[in-house]
């Protein structure tokens, strides 16, 4: 299975009060990435061992490719890509609530994967920004994740995720991160600057309704690769992917 590569924070563009706007997906992009259909098919399908293999995709309005800076831009907290991890943990609360999704997602034995749009861009339409591969990582709860986090020993990882962390460090989790937690693992209210904290989005986030989703097998683009075969809308439970669909719906980006 293929991985995302070595990680490094991504660069930011902060406000005049030191507020960050976005981080850079660039340098957290994956070293070796599909190219082509027949490419991505093979890694979804296990090069041909699972060929029935399920998904959903979905658009993440938060990402958006900036043609000046030649670079995807996030400037919400879900996915989160830090650290060598995708993770949904903030976003698309029914998707995660619903079944056959959670379903399929638990089921192991036949891969599910979560495709995820960036913003309508004017001059080409929505670009593929990520796969993930559904992996053993699930929880249903944030203090289930907080102790995940606190138990893999990664201070990247962490502080990348729990924003009720340091707002001294450089991997933003106080403001940018999906885990509402301290360091100890207690759950509650994010750090002030959040970009949940100030519409309480975060208390939907810990309500324990929906499931947490990690994994270390996923692609993250770095340029616009493959685009939505026809655009994609705001939808609460997203859009059903698989084999049979998936030259539909995606199609590679022909500049």
């Amino acid at each position: 299975m293929s991985k995302t590569g070595m990680a490094k924070c991504g660069t930011i563009s902060k406000h005049q009060d030191d507020a960050p706007l976005f981080y850079s997906l660039r340098t957290l992009g994956s070293w070796s990435v599909p190219r082509n259909l027949r490419e991505l098919n093979a890694w979804l399908t296990e090069q041909a061992k699972h060929p029935d293999w399920d998904g959903k995709l979905y658009v993440a309005s938060t990402i958006q490719w900036n043609p000046r800076a030649n670079e995807f831009q996030q400037t919400g907290c879900s996915p989160n890509y830090h650290a060598g991890w995708w993770s949904l943990a903030c976003c698309k609360h029914d998707m995660r609530t619903a079944r056959p999704f959670r379903d399929n997602a638990i089921d192991l034995s036949i891969p599910t994967y979560v495709f995820t749009l960036g913003k309508l861009n004017p001059d080409f339409g929505q670009p593929l920004v990520s796969v993930a591969k559904v992996t053993k990582h699930c929880f249903e709860t944030m203090n289930e994740y907080a102790e995940f986090l606190r138990t893999k020993g990664d201070k990247k990882l962490m502080s990348s995720r729990l924003t009720r962390g340091s707002k001294k460090d450089r991997q933003l989790g106080w403001h940018f991160g999906d885990c509402h937690a301290d360091p100890s693992g207690n759950v509650g209210a994010p750090c002030l600057g959040h970009v949940h904290r100030r519409s309480r989005g975060w208390y939907d986030d810990v309500n324990g309704k929906h499931m947490i989703l990690v994994s270390d097998e996923y692609f993250l683009w770095r340029k616009p690769v493959f685009v939505a075969a026809r655009t994609q809308k705001q939808s609460r439970y997203g859009k059903d992917i698989n084999a049979e669909n998936l030259d539909t719906l995606i199609t590679v980006y022909a500049p």
